[in-house]
């Protein structure tokens, strides 16, 4: 009998000092706002983007080629429109929407889901949690195509810190970027 109750008594105890799952997400930082480029504090997106996507013609005719001059594009439309410079941020508990102008990505915790791509292949998306860092990630179904996100919060709460990185089998080297955002709403 006294065994018994020990081992009850032990099994409450280490129910009572059992670490809530609630409590770290509650420690984790909220990214919803909406936020403003910062060109001077980011990398410089178009000498990166030349030297790792290549010029914005086709050097043979290879379809991956039109892939590769179609991603340029595709990222050269991102640094000129001042819509793109303005990026998006719904954050909840099961789920994170980031993006810029009309191109919204949705991310749900703890389940993979499916998207369409730019250029409007499918691709697989997820969204987890490294510690107090924020990482979305979207692969081609097919093919090797990967964009990865890291998304920091810098402690004043103002300003977003966005480490991108396309690695696709038509460039020349994997495109990393290191992007800065100031925080305009909540």
């Amino acid at each position: 009998m006294r065994r018994k109750t020990l081992v009850g008594l032990l099994l409450l105890v280490a129910l009572a000092f059992r670490p809530d799952p609630h409590a770290a997400a509650q420690s984790q930082p909220d990214f919803s706002g909406t936020y403003a480029f910062v060109q001077k504090r980011s990398d410089d997106l178009r000498e990166a983007i030349a030297n790792a996507v290549g010029p914005d013609y086709t050097l043979g005719s290879r379809k991956s080629e039109q892939a590769r001059v179609w991603i340029r594009s595709w990222l050269e439309g991102l640094t000129s429109d001042s819509d793109r410079r303005i990026l998006t941020i719904e954050h909840a508990a099961t789920a994170f929407k980031s993006g810029t102008g009309d191109e919204v990505n949705n991310y749900y915790f703890g389940r993979e889901a499916t998207s369409r791509g730019p250029a409007g292949g499918n691709l697989k998306v997820t969204v987890s949690w490294k510690g107090d860092q924020l990482i979305t990630e979207e692969r081609e179904a097919k093919g090797t195509g990967r964009i990865t996100a890291v998304y920091t919060l810098v402690p004043d709460g103002k300003t977003l810190l966005v480490a991108w990185r396309l690695a696709h089998e038509s460039l020349l080297q994997p495109l990393d970027v290191r992007l800065a955002f100031e925080r305009v709403t909540r």
